[in-house]
């Protein structure tokens, strides 16, 4: 079904896979159709750093979050893996946040953020009951009661920006000579290197920056299958970021 805005400018193609499917069930939720829409969804670095300076110029009466700021669980560098805010792109390529409006009536605030929390849709910002995100900051899915019979949820990975991605090798490679990747390390390397073994047919799990049991596994995977083969140790390393390019 079509996700109901309030404007043609909101933007939610760019939103997770697995968020859209979620606001496709609450919207054609019977409670729901027809009473409320989106009224902000993936918001551009520009738009998210206007939006803060009118905050903090005291002319938006909203929170509006710091584009530059980091936060989450750390990567390599000792800052958050995620940035800005939820409605912006992050590293995975996905906004990960929509906000709300009522538009007609016989519903509540209070209704809606009920209705939106069965659907795995929960208001994580206490003072905008209209804010909404899928995930936490650790990368964990808020559970979604009324989806356990629904049919289950796929995703896509996010069209490849391979020119993109090639000069963030070039720079990240040169951290990586340095301090290999390898289980517990976080960070924009890890999640590129995820992002690329999924691309090679190596399933490392949600690209999320954190290098866990199945990263592992899969550059064990696609270490041994190289010819000649890499040492198999689940190490990502210099040689291992050169292999997944050539």
């Amino acid at each position: 079904m079509t996700i109901p805005t309030t404007s043609k400018r909101v933007r939610l193609d760019l939103l997770h896979p697995k968020m859209l499917t979620r606001l496709e069930h609450f919207f054609a939720d019977g409670r729901i159709a027809g009473k409320v829409a989106v009224v902000s969804g993936v918001r551009s670095y520009a738009t998210q750093q206007s939006l803060f300076r009118r905050y903090k110029a005291g002319t938006l009466g909203n929170i509006a979050a710091d584009p530059d700021r980091r936060f989450g669980p750390k990567g390599l560098d000792g800052r958050g893996i995620w940035r800005g805010s939820w409605h912006m792109q992050q590293a995975d390529g996905y906004g990960h946040a929509v906000d709300m409006r009522i538009i007609g009536k016989g519903i509540t605030t209070q209704e809606v953020n009920r209705i939106a929390t069965s659907f795995g849709l929960r208001p994580t910002v206490a003072s905008e009951w209209w804010h909404h995100q899928w995930r936490s900051a650790s990368a964990d899915e808020f559970p979604a009661p009324a989806l356990d019979h629904a049919p289950s949820e796929t995703v896509e990975a996010p069209a490849m920006d391979w020119a993109g991605i090639v000069a963030a090798v070039e720079k990240q490679k040169r951290q990586v000579a340095r301090v290999p990747l390898k289980r517990g390390s976080r960070g924009d390397a890890v999640r590129t290197l995820q992002l690329m073994l999924g691309h090679a047919g190596f399933d490392p799990g949600t690209p999320d920056g954190i290098y866990g049991r199945k990263t592992v596994r899969a550059v064990k995977a696609f270490q041994k299958s190289r010819k000649p083969r890499l040492n198999p140790d689940g190490i990502a390393g210099a040689k291992t970021f050169d292999a997944l390019f050539s």
